[in-house]
């Protein structure tokens, strides 16, 4: 196989702590995966940025802002259309998952809107609470690429 050769399939597992130093190196990790995999460069911010919430919620309400363990598992596939899941496991507080829920939208104040990002950027978020402690969430998103506008089309001719 060449260096230059698409991996059809790919999976990353990495245990880290919840510290802002990591969250960057998360959401490269997540931006390239998506990319990689066949992703646009726009789909794979908003993806990377879906994870950066999850991952400041944990670090924020599941561990009240203590250093934390999280587990990321992520799988990638080109077939049949680009595809991303990702997977976080903590060992936080486990909390109710019917209390998991953006606040309403227009309720004009900072925060609290990271849960409808998620839900918004992502095909499906899942959260459920482990069985000896702590919570995973499992999110997915599938690429399908736009097809160009008519305007877009004679732009390029």
């Amino acid at each position: 196989m060449h260096l230059d050769t698409p991996i059809q399939n790919s999976t990353c597992t990495i245990e880290f702590f919840t510290s802002a130093r990591w969250f960057r190196t998360i959401r490269q990790l997540i931006s390239t995966a998506s990319t990689d995999c066949g992703f646009d460069e726009r789909t794979a911010g908003q993806v990377a940025m879906a994870v950066d919430e999850a991952i400041c919620n944990i670090h924020r309400h599941g561990y009240a802002g203590e250093i934390g363990k999280i587990i990321l598992h992520v799988n990638t596939s080109m077939t049949p259309a680009p595809n991303i899941e990702i997977r976080l496991y903590d060992e936080a507080v486990q909390v109710d998952t019917q209390s998991i829920k953006s606040r309403e939208l227009d309720e004009i104040r900072p925060g609290g809107l990271g849960v409808h990002l998620i839900q918004t950027v992502m095909d499906d978020a899942q959260w459920t609470k482990r069985e000896h402690c702590g919570m995973a969430l499992v999110m997915a998103k599938t690429f399908i690429a736009q097809k160009p506008t008519q305007s877009e089309v004679h732009q390029h001719e």
